[in-house]
């Protein structure tokens, strides 16, 4: 079943599958016949083990867009681990972006998607002029919550990162109930059930692995980067077994997955994950797993986003002992994560968009607190106080900020005691000049995005602020990219002209501040993660 939502926006969905034949073939580097240097870029097209692909000159790059890693995943497929994408003759046309997984979206206010269940491509931005060059390669994870998202994204495209000289990738996994629906008939057929967007994520991997040389691109040397929902999946795939040896290093921009079993925030087991999936099939009217494949995608899209409205929802990454052995915090704790380089970081006011409420008082505040926080509570009073409304609701987005702050903390002090010696740590606390953030006046979660991938173009800021004001954020983007592709190349961010980033370790732990200006130093909230460090028994 291929249920298609929405409307495409302009930089282009297409909705059949496109094989070209005949005249294309002759253009193929690897193909039969002879190409002209002069027609056609060395790199234009590229043979993966699937067959011909043919991307798109783009000021430098070339663009590959929709290629399939996987087979869709509808009718009988859906809710199984990804299979292999089928083998094609001739040449894919990879010039125009299929559509998102299936969701209620949009992922972003005015960004007009088409959604589907066959959605299991990846996009590659490469500026490699040969299948030789062996670049650096950064592999992304969208965000959304696990609920919502995709590689086609005009905010995640690649192409500024890879013209700092590496192969971007973006990838779409499925989400909501698609990507994460556990039942006692599914586990029956498959040994587990569960976490299928995570094993989305190592099929793109996986793909990657095999194919990439042949985009100029280095198997060997393959950056995770992510965001929110995104880098809490790589914190999950550092310790799955069946990722092991696809990538070298990560970047995570907050979030992580480090609760514990005793407070609430460990993620569930497979049998609570069943009951789960055994409570929105009653929902969804269907009686076996063999009728929910039959019931139309937009239903269970339906049913899902009104789930979750209401809080109830519990359709989230499993501990099934299979894909994720234990609790991700224990085996962390154990030293069970692959001891790849690491940089993470969070926003100065994450809380503006992660508050865990808003509360209506502050009565209500301090009641949140202790339920929370329970034995704790007093001691979170104490450091976020609710006095008052107004101290209430300051209080919140600063517990906000400083937990996912805890979280990215913690997990490059898990990395260094590792033994890693490339671990770095900073905080963004730059007030980007675009919507949402700009009218908040907050570095809130997400703030980081337009100067990671460019994108609002820092030039629009020319034609209506001071040119002073467009510099300064023209160069915290040059710094930042800078910063992402010097470490995915070798594991250190550090580069010319660039200001210095000291390594975390844990005699220092240093961090790195990216306001206005780029300051190394000591953690800026050491008290509240002193307090965090207890809560969580770190």
């Amino acid at each position: 079943m291929d249920e298609s939502l929405g409307r495409s926006y302009h930089w282009g969905l297409r909705a059949p599958r496109r094989i070209a034949l005949g005249a294309f073939v002759s253009l193929a580097i690897g193909a039969t016949g002879a190409a002209s240097p002069q027609s056609v870029s060395p790199i234009l097209q590229a043979r993966t083990q699937s067959g011909l692909v043919r991307g798109v000159a783009d000021d430098g790059l070339v663009v590959y867009r929709g290629i399939p890693f996987a087979a869709p995943p509808v009718g009988n497929l859906r809710w199984r681990a990804p299979r292999p994408a089928a083998a094609w003759s001739g040449v894919l046309d990879a010039t125009m972006f299929e559509p998102a997984c299936m969701q209620a979206g949009p992922t972003l206010p005015g960004m007009m998607e088409r959604y589907s269940e066959d959605c299991l491509y990846l996009n590659i931005w490469t500026p490699a002029k040969t299948a030789g060059e062996r670049l650096a390669v950064m592999v992304y994870l969208y965000g959304g919550g696990g609920l919502s998202g995709s590689g086609s994204l005009r905010l995640y495209w690649g192409d500024r990162l890879a013209r700092k000289g590496v192969v971007v990738v973006t990838f779409n996994y499925r989400v909501g109930a698609f990507g994460q629906l556990a039942h006692p008939q599914l586990t029956k057929e498959a040994g587990t059930s569960g976490n299928y967007g995570l094993l989305d994520a190592i099929a793109a991997l996986r793909w990657v692995h095999a194919n990439i040389s042949a985009f100029g691109g280095d198997p060997g040397n393959v950056t995770l980067f992510g965001q929110s929902a995104g880098a809490y999946r790589e914190s999950v795939l550092m310790v799955c077994p069946a990722a092991q040896g696809l990538f070298r290093r990560v970047i995570a921009s907050s979030g992580g997955e480090f609760g514990t079993e005793a407070r609430h925030d460990a993620d569930p087991t497979l049998i609570e994950a069943e009951r789960a999936g055994i409570a929105f099939l009653k929902k969804l009217g269907a009686s076996t797993i063999a009728d929910a494949r039959n019931v139309p995608a937009a239903k269970i899209v339906a049913l899902d986003s009104a789930m979750e409205k209401d809080g109830v929802s519990a359709l989230r990454a499993n501990i099934d002992d299979h894909l994720i052995p234990a609790q991700v915090r224990a085996l962390y704790s154990r030293g069970k994560q692959v001891p790849v380089d690491l940089l993470v970081g969070s926003n100065a006011d994450e809380g503006v968009n992660l508050a865990f409420g808003p509360p209506e008082s502050a009565a209500a505040y301090r009641a949140q607190v202790r339920a929370r926080y329970g034995d704790f509570a007093e001691r979170f009073l104490k450091l976020y106080p609710g006095r008052t409304d107004a101290e209430a609701r300051q209080s919140q987005l600063r517990l906000a900020s400083d937990d996912m702050s805890w979280r990215m903390v913690s997990w490059a002090r898990f990395q260094a005691r590792r033994g890693v010696r490339h671990v770095y740590l900073y905080r963004f606390s730059t007030i980007p000049p675009f919507l949402p953030w700009v009218k908040l006046h907050a570095a809130g979660h997400g703030a980081e995005l337009p100067y990671v991938f460019g994108y609002p173009p820092i030039e629009l800021l020319k034609k209506f602020e001071p040119a002073q004001k467009a510099a300064l954020h023209t160069r915290i983007e040059e710094e930042i990219q800078s910063y992402w592709t010097n470490f995915a190349k070798t594991g250190d961010p550090n580069g010319p002209g660039l200001p210095t980033w000291p390594a975390f370790n844990d005699e220092s732990e240093q961090i790195l501040d990216m306001g206005d200006t780029f300051v190394a130093g000591e953690l800026p909230n050491r008290g509240a993660l002193t307090l965090l460090d207890k809560y969580h028994d770190f």
